[in-house]
């Protein structure tokens, strides 16, 4: 089901949006949080000029916010244009917008746009005041305390938390520093990383970034020559040289961020940053050292010698319940649906164990529940070719002699599927089962699960992880929620003098009844349970739920209160309703996640059936 992202909180500012413009001027620097008329103009001039905003052009958000999918439109430009891709709209970008002048690095072929009435200073020699005019004043760009000492406190700061992921290719900040100079300036001439790995046969780049996210200093094309080993194999130091200044008394960051290679023969693994130190000098001509030795650890989840990632596919059902028969098998029930990218090389899937678990005493085989339990590969399906019994513990489902191939860096899903018996004398009536995948590479156990191979017959990595499947409930007697699938939508804003206070929301859901006869209230109160985070709740009064089956009227049994859906009919029915949110930026949804019904009339909401955790409406602070 498609979710809606609605924008709140916009407050237009008066200025005028120019559509297909080549270039524009902005009254003021943009970040995310930023509203007004300047994000709309720049909102249009990026979408026009081919660098997407997907909740703008979609139409399931407005301008005027800016939020995550502006910056990083914002960031694709400024890569297009050789501007530190921080995401900030500053003096470069905005000068890049107006047809700033430009300058060249010495030494270098990079462009980089510089607004009028700054003295831009090559990467590596940033003056802060000349690229960052939001940094501190009391940050000069050469020491104005001669004679005094001082010192510099150097920390490093709990975001990027540790077990930041970067695969290969890709760039991540990994780790933060906060520099506070006291009675001095300070002069920051190098900081020193160290990590636990030879870390240029990983990463090629080596990125410092200060407050603003303007690029302190860099270090391309990253050698062994660049390193000095500490400890053979396991300590390794970067020195990157720095020339800025931290004013007296004054608090920066240094942000580091790391660049993967596209192509390496690394296998997948945690990298630490061990320690970092950073050398100044004072007023005085003292150098001061400070150092942390907290450790910062972050995954590599790319590999050329071949990893396969296995991640949960956006299909794969959640909880449901699905009706069976009692004349015959069901068959091609779907559990769970996993996706397996080999990355760097294509591989084949020679074998594969899994658990199955069912909700059943210790005396139920699983074989008198499933006739068939399969995997589909693509277009290739492989019926189980062992099913041992393990009771509470769950039974071990193995397939052998599988040749399923998985191309390199291509997203292949993997289906669990069963056929059930059918439920005699209503044996298998409100069994519930699931599955798990035990995902396990050679770096966590002794043997490759599932069995993946290369083009020769060398074992491929697994990314370690367990993924389990959703619980599946098989009855021949309750309501079967999947005959048309639910789908919720949010409608136009409802308007209270000049401001939104609600949404007009519509759900539509068809319910078919099994064996037995069921009752639906007409209250949607009643008849649907809902859940909601942040400010947003349903509204009230409710228009109430209406029967809109090809056929419309009453069925022999409808009352004022409920509706009848007879045994074996499907009706159809739709929620015209509203939702409430607050002015209060942040992120807010509002979701139906079951439907209640009863087979008697005394009580209406005696079975909940929770078939999805539907989304009716999301709103987010920008976008």
């Amino acid at each position: 089901m498609k979710k809606v992202l609605i924008a709140t909180g916009v407050a237009l500012l008066g200025f005028a949006t120019i559509a297909g413009a080549q270039s524009f001027t902005l009254s003021s620097d943009l970040m995310v949080g930023s509203t007004g008329s300047d994000v709309t103009s720049l909102q249009t001039w990026l979408i026009s000029h081919g660098f997407n905003i997907p909740s703008l052009t979609d139409g399931t958000a407005s301008k005027g916010t800016f939020g995550s999918q502006t910056r990083a439109a914002v960031q694709k430009y400024q890569t297009s244009k050789s501007i530190p891709s921080t995401g900030f709209v500053g003096p470069l970008t905005r000068s890049a917008l107006s047809n700033g002048a430009t300058v060249i690095n010495p030494g270098s072929s990079t462009m980089v746009v510089c607004p009028p009435g700054y003295n831009c200073m090559p990467v590596g020699q940033n003056n802060p005041h000349a690229n960052n005019p939001s940094a501190p004043t009391n940050n000069p760009s050469s020491i104005t305390t001669p004679g005094v000492a001082g010192t510099l406190a150097f920390s490093l700061q709990s975001t990027p938390s540790n077990g930041t992921s970067v695969d290969k290719g890709q760039s991540a900040d990994i780790a933060r520093y906060k520099l506070q100079a006291g009675a001095s300036d300070q002069q920051v001439t190098s900081l020193s990383i160290d990590f636990d790995v030879r870390l240029w046969l990983y990463a090629s780049t080596i990125t410092i970034k200060d407050d603003s996210g303007s690029v302190v200093a860099t270090k391309s094309g990253l050698s062994q020559s660049d390193f000095t080993e500490l400890t053979a194999g396991s300590s390794y130091r970067l020195y990157v040289p720095v020339n800025t200044v931290v004013g007296r008394s004054a608090t920066r960051y240094f942000t580091v961020n790391v660049t993967m290679l596209g192509v390496t023969d690394r296998s997948a693994g945690t990298i630490s940053i061990t320690q970092g130190q950073v050398r100044s000098i004072d007023g005085t001509g003292v150098t001061d050292t400070q150092t942390d030795t907290t450790d910062r650890s972050f995954s590599f989840t790319g590999s050329n010698a071949g990893i396969v990632v296995i991640t949960n596919n956006d299909s794969s059902p959640p909880n449901m319940l699905v009706t069976i028969s009692t004349s015959a098998e069901t068959k091609n029930i779907v559990m769970g649906v996993a996706d397996f990218k080999s990355q760097g090389k294509a591989g084949t899937l020679r074998s594969m164990t899994l658990y199955v678990n069912t909700s059943v005493d210790a005396t139920r085989d699983i074989n008198t529940i499933f006739n068939d339990i399969k995997l589909k590969v693509g277009d290739l399906v492989y019926s189980a070719n062992s099913i041992e019994y393990g009771g509470a513990a769950g039974s071990t489902v193995t397939f052998t002699n599988m040749s399923a191939s998985l191309p390199a860096d291509v997203k292949v899903p993997v289906a669990i599927i069963v056929d059930v018996a059918k439920d005699t004398n209503n044996a298998l009536d409100g069994i519930v089962a699931s599955s798990t995948l035990v995902a396990e590479g050679t770096a966590g156990g002794t043997a490759n699960n599932p069995a993946i191979e290369d083009s020769t017959f060398s074992a491929i990595d697994i990314n370690d992880a367990p993924l389990a499947t959703s619980d599946i409930t098989f009855s021949a007697s309750d309501a079967n929620l999947f005959s048309e699938a639910p789908t919720a939508v949010l409608g136009s804003p409802l308007l209270s003098g000049n401001s939104t206070s609600a949404y007009s929301t519509t759900f539509t859901f068809a319910l078919t009844a099994g064996d037995n006869t069921l009752y639906m209230s007409k209250d949607p109160v009643t008849a649907l349970s809902t859940t909601s985070t942040g400010y947003a709740v349903a509204a009230s009064p409710y228009s109430g739920i209406t029967d809109v089956t090809a056929l419309p009227g009453s069925i022999s049994g409808d009352t004022t209160t409920y509706f009848t859906i007879p045994s074996g009919s499907t009706r159809k029915f739709v929620w015209n309703g509203s939702i409430r949110t607050s002015g209060v930026a942040g992120l807010k949804t509002m979701s139906i996640t079951s439907i209640n019904y009863g087979t008697t009339t005394s009580n209406l909401s005696a079975a909940a059936v929770v078939y999805y955790n539907y989304t009716v409406l999301k709103v987010q602070a920008g976008f």
